[in-house]
């Protein structure tokens, strides 16, 4: 996939067939699915197979792990296709040029409060796109919290990052502001379009919501 292939919407964290379904109907580019066994959105491996054969080609199809093995990933790409890789641990450089070398998919590349790690790379070697999600200690990600946007925005000050994805504390109201202030290449949600108190279980009003305003939003910033 071209690097210029990237999403501008994803929803992140499915975890049930149907809803995954009604989800891809709703206008955003990507899902993600998460196979971190201790998130409460980690959805089993025969649910995500039957997601990804069920809307592939209408959506991206993107997995995220945590500080899993090669092996692993490699094993869950196999049976489910993925159209992007996320590394959400903190796992090496190397690590994830060689799971990009193994598998051939694109790499998104998660950061937690910094951007100083995948800042200066060598040559040989640069994820596809990054995240950035917010610092929580203790946390991978998922907590409501929102990262910090100013940081953010110095990504394009970086030639080595060519994709920014904008994570954390996302919701319908505030993400046409947060694209406005970082000028992300994408934008992620999970808990800001949940079904309060269902972790993984979205509330389609509120993702419309979200796809509404983010579209609107990135339709309005500057063209490079």
């Amino acid at each position: 996939m071209p690097v210029s292939d990237i999403f501008r919407i994803k929803i992140c964290g499915l975890n049930d067939f149907e809803n995954a379904v009604a989800v891809s109907h709703s206008g955003a580019d990507a899902i993600g699915l998460n196979f971190f066994p201790q998130s409460k959105r980690c959805v089993e491996i025969s649910t995500a197979v039957k997601i990804a054969n069920t809307v592939r080609g209408e959506v991206q199809i993107i997995g995220l792990f945590v500080n899993a093995s090669q092996t692993e990933i490699e094993e869950a790409h196999k049976r489910v296709g993925f159209n992007w890789i996320q590394l959400h641990g903190d796992e090496p450089v190397e690590f994830a040029q060689s799971v990009y070398q193994s598998t051939g998919v694109p790499i998104l590349a998660a950061s937690r409060g910094s951007l100083i790690r995948w800042a200066t790379l060598p040559d040989d070697f640069h994820p596809q796109a990054l995240l950035m999600d917010a610092a929580v200690p203790g946390s991978f990600g998922g907590t409501g919290h929102l990262s910090n946007w100013d940081l953010a925005a110095t990504w394009r000050t970086m030639p080595h990052l060519k994709h920014l994805v904008l994570a954390g504390g996302l919701n319908p109201e505030n993400v046409a502001q947060s694209i406005r202030a970082v000028q992300p290449s994408a934008v992620d949600v999970a808990g800001g379009v949940e079904v309060t108190g269902q972790p993984g279980i979205k509330d389609l009003a509120k993702v419309e919501a979200f796809v509404s305003a983010a579209r609107k939003a990135f339709a309005e910033l500057p063209k490079d």
